[in-house]
């Protein structure tokens, strides 16, 4: 599939354009094994009810097998929504800043972010690490619980790049506000946003 060709004409542009092209690809797959688990957990549920309703046999390991599922639809879709501006945030105050100023607040919250996945990825990795190495199990059915632990490193890990992503778009943008935004999301206010999802349900709809 080919490279879908940038619309800004700076260098640093350009390169935000497909490296946000390239770690969208990576956020897209990601965010489909999380949209695969909650749909096989909400079919693992319903044969759960089923079998312990009908033939009084629940199934064997199932709060186990639901521990471990979530994990992965907790933390695959967060880079993903990161990318979309979709995670919950304070508007009220950035919504009402134009020009460097909102770009340095967003500067702002993208170091603090950057910040605060920096740290907790080697932590969530020495908690797989120890799992990995004392063979740490569920309590019912004993199964290993280091693969999804490892999740939680890979996807904050997928998110750091992100975040760092999205600096270097905002600091694009306080350098040069007259430039049209590249590798961050598009702040809406909440009237725009209310107009974009009556127009989202009016094409469903129709």
């Amino acid at each position: 599939m080919p490279l879908p060709r940038p619309e800004c004409r700076d260098l640093w542009g350009r390169t935000l354009h497909y490296a946000d092209w390239g770690l969208g690809k990576v956020e897209n797959t990601s965010n489909l094994i999380a949209g695969a688990l909650v749909f096989a957990l909400m079919l693992l549920g319903v044969a759960q009810i089923l079998l312990r309703t009908v033939w009084n046999s629940p199934i064997l390991g199932y709060i186990d097998i639901v521990e471990i599922g979530m994990v992965g639809f907790a933390v695959l879709s967060i880079a993903y929504v990161q990318r979309l501006g979709g995670h919950v945030r304070m508007e009220l105050v950035i919504t009402k800043l134009k020009g460097r100023a909102l770009w340095s607040v967003e500067l702002l919250g993208s170091v603090l972010t950057g910040f605060i996945v920096f740290v907790l990825i080697p932590a969530s990795y020495a908690h797989f690490k120890r799992a990995f190495d004392f063979g740490d199990s569920t309590i019912d059915i004993e199964l290993v619980t280091w693969p999804a632990k490892l999740v939680v490193p890979v996807a904050l890990a997928i998110l750091f790049v992100r975040v760092v992503l999205q600096f270097a778009g905002y600091l694009r943008m306080f350098c040069n506000p007259n430039l049209d935004p590249v590798g961050i999301p598009t702040l809406q206010s909440s009237a725009e946003r209310a107009r974009e999802e009556i127009d989202l349900a009016r094409d469903v709809n129709a």
